[in-house]
């Protein structure tokens, strides 16, 4: 060992004394000879007590450094899971998503977490673009990783992807109490802007538009106005029928205006609001959850992204409402089913109370109710063209519009307004 030492202090004087002659050609000699030299050394010290360091090979791709995973809540007896299709919104150029998260669950859960069940969640990291890699992050680099209730983590780099497996403990042997996910009671004067944004102002359905004035809250009550504006209608469209019979009305999401900042989304879970809708011919109102990535086009069709429908007051004039499920976006490719309005049970909706309309959101299926009875159930598959249920983030929806194929308002109708008494989301089934 002492012999190689000696060897390279000697090796190195020449370097010094070969580049301080300053000739371009000694120079160059000069590099070559270290390059042989010091690989001679290295092999020759393998396995002793000074290894020279070794370096990855050269790669080309952006390394997606200190990525930031959606957050992942520890299993609990009776609780949904998560369900994880997370793709970046690639129609909005202000995105700073870079990859795709896709999760899984092992054991498979179909509706809720077992008792006495240890549960691993396999996270997939995948670079949207194919010159980024994760090659090279280490568990340290990641962002928001669970803490809690963990027996192990690891992570495996597959090409450019990154797997992360968390074996949590094991759920216990009672189910867990029901929690709130997301709640709002429509206490106070005014909407509650950390949970809702008003939506943007625009044209919906060729017969109405959007207004933040016609949103608000009082007496305990979220208030959406719709009224008559023949005006704005004249200004919207040649048409006019469709202007004679224009509409502004509210609209809130739990998604603010700048369509990049979610203030609320979710999958899997027990959604119901309770809303006093109007009877009003030419318009609707409805309770929906939007995915932002329904239109992106996969052989995974709806699991990718669902617009889900838990309510339409459609054809209120005739005491008529639906369920619905919409996905693969709204042109040619568009693929939708529903239930129909011949499947709501025998309530009237429209009878001036308050009703309440729920959805049940699993794994492997939509279970749809109104005043706790239960009126259509989807599992999203072969039957209905698609590959299964939803299983993307969607955020929440409260609307009010109008369309030319829900006919005409009536000649004497001005204004009007839908009213919500609460929006309440459960992290497990609340009818049993």
């Amino acid at each position: 060992m002492k012999k190689y030492i000696i060897l390279l202090l000697i090796f190195t004087a020449v370097l010094i004394l070969l580049y301080s002659c300053g000739s371009q050609e000694l120079k160059d000699t000069a590099k070559s000879l270290e390059s042989e030299e010091l690989t001679e050394i290295a092999e020759n010290t393998k396995g002793e007590e000074i290894m020279q360091p070794t370096t990855n090979k050269p790669n080309n791709k952006k390394l997606i450094k200190s990525p930031t995973v959606y957050s992942i809540i520890a299993p609990a007896a009776g609780n949904y899971p998560q369900g994880l299709f997370k793709y970046p919104n690639q129609q909005n150029t202000n995105t700073k998503e870079t990859f795709t998260q896709n999760l899984e669950w092992i054991p498979e859960v179909t509706k809720v977490f077992a008792k006495d069940t240890q549960y691993t969640a396999v996270l997939t990291l995948k670079p949207v673009s194919s010159n980024n890699t994760f090659d090279g992050v280490i568990i340290d680099d990641i962002k928001g990783l669970p803490k809690n209730n963990i027996s192990d983590i690891s992570l495996e780099i597959i090409e450019d992807n990154l797997i992360i497996k968390i074996i949590f403990d094991k759920t216990a042997s009672v189910n867990a109490e029901p929690e709130l996910l997301f709640y709002d009671e429509f206490d106070g004067d005014r909407l509650n802007y950390k949970k809702w944004d008003t939506c943007p102002n625009w044209d919906r359905q060729g017969r109405s538009t959007w207004d933040d004035d016609l949103v608000s809250v009082s007496d305990g009550y979220l208030r959406l106005g719709f009224v008559r504006d023949t005006d704005l209608g004249e200004k919207k469209t040649s048409n006019k029928n469709d202007a004679k019979n224009w509409i502004r009305a509210g609209a809130i999401r739990t998604m603010s205006q700048n369509n990049i900042d979610i203030l609320f989304e979710n999958t899997f879970g027990y959604y119901e609001a309770s809303i006093k809708f109007p009877q009003v011919r030419g318009m609707w109102g409805a309770f929906w959850l939007m995915s932002p990535t329904q239109w992106i086009l996969t052989e995974k069709g709806g699991a990718i992204g669902t617009e889900i429908d838990i309510v339409e007051s459609i054809f209120n004039e005739k005491g008529k409402y639906n369920c619905a499920l919409h996905w693969d976006g709204y042109g040619d490719q568009h693929k939708g089913t529903g239930s129909g309005d011949k499947m709501a049970p025998d309530i009237n909706i429209y009878d001036g109370e308050f009703h309440v309309f729920a959805m049940d959101w699993s794994p492997n299926e939509y279970i749809f109710y109104v005043d706790g009875i239960e009126y259509w159930r989807c599992d999203g598959g072969s039957r209905y063209n698609n590959s299964g249920v939803n299983q993307n983030p969607n955020y929440v929806k409260l609307t009010v519009e109008g369309a030319e194929w829900a006919g005409a308002l009536p000649s004497d109708f001005t204004e009007g307004e839908m009213l919500v008494d609460y929006v309440r989301i459960y992290n497990q089934p609340i009818i049993k």
